[in-house]
């Protein structure tokens, strides 16, 4: 993957990187009696494996200021790579900087280093095919698919210097980024002239 470029194979358990999902906030009971979950707009969004495809321009969920306060382990900033963990395992998004408060939605993880460098290449890194070979080496299950977060630490792949990352992934990482916000200003001009005139 990284031609005749230095880079060391680290376990991911060993990088400075934060790991989370939706249940690390404690309990199904305890989610069931602190979240409440709306469908119209609210103070949160609550992105789901969907919302992520549809660029937040669906049928989104959300929750609000109490549910969002109770799940502290869940928050999102913009940048953090999301993966899927259960039924569609591996699909890989990242979190585009809006201006509002974000949580983590079910069946998925999101990692994020304090070191944007390192967040921006584990998201291209499990989005390429050397990426989802290693997701798919640790899952598991028949009926529905599924991996777990101590068996996705476990996991040892090749991280290159950081300047190669900013040098090769961070013009696309900024490019993919600016893009997302032009699409969304768009969709948001054709929302408006489509009210005003029809």
């Amino acid at each position: 993957m990284i031609k005749n470029k230095s880079y060391e194979i680290r376990k991911i358990s060993d990088l400075d990187i934060i790991i989370s999902d939706h249940v690390a906030n404690g309990s199904f009971k305890a989610l069931k009696e602190n979240v409440t979950y709306y469908d119209e707009n609210n103070y949160a969004l609550f992105l789901r494996n969907i919302d992520f495809k549809n660029r937040l321009d669906g049928a989104n969920r959300y929750i609000d200021k109490e549910s969002y306060n109770y799940l502290k382990k869940s928050h999102l900033f913009g940048g953090e790579v999301v993966i899927s963990n259960v039924a569609d395992v591996g699909t890989i998004h990242r979190v585009p900087f809006i201006n509002r408060p974000m949580v983590i939605g079910n069946n998925q993880i999101f990692i994020k280093s304090v070191h944007s460098f390192l967040t921006e290449y584990l998201y291209v890194y499990f989005k390429s095919y050397w990426g989802q070979n290693s997701i798919f080496s640790i899952t598991s299950g028949s009926a529905q698919q599924k991996f777990n977060k101590t068996d996705f630490r476990a996991l040892e792949i090749p991280i290159p210097s950081p300047n190669w990352i900013l040098t090769n992934i961070r013009p696309f990482i900024l490019a993919k980024d600016k893009i997302f916000n032009e699409t969304k200003s768009l969709e948001q001009l054709k929302k408006n002239l489509l009210n005003n005139y029809f």
